[in-house]
């Protein structure tokens, strides 16, 4: 489920980034506000693919799962900068 995880993430990131930022980018569109539906439909897709079992496994390996996938999320982010 860890390795599941953290490839959901940055593939979500990357779908993210090549269906919606990238078109505001070159529209001078990716404002703060972007950033945060940007944020938000990444969030959406990984827990929409991680299974209840999934949740409930990385939820006893990391605690608050919220706060593990968002900073997951943003480090991809910069990451792929």
């Amino acid at each position: 489920y860890i390795l599941m995880l953290s490839d959901t993430i940055t593939d979500c990131a990357i779908a993210t980034n090549q269906t919606y930022v990238e078109s505001l980018k070159s529209q001078g569109q990716f404002d703060a506000e972007a950033q945060k539906k940007a944020f938000q439909l990444t969030y959406n897709s990984v827990m929409a693919i991680l299974s209840d079992e999934a949740k409930e496994y990385l939820t006893c390996i990391y605690g608050d799962l919220t706060t593990y996938i968002t900073n997951k999320i943003e480090a991809e982010v910069k990451l792929n900068k």
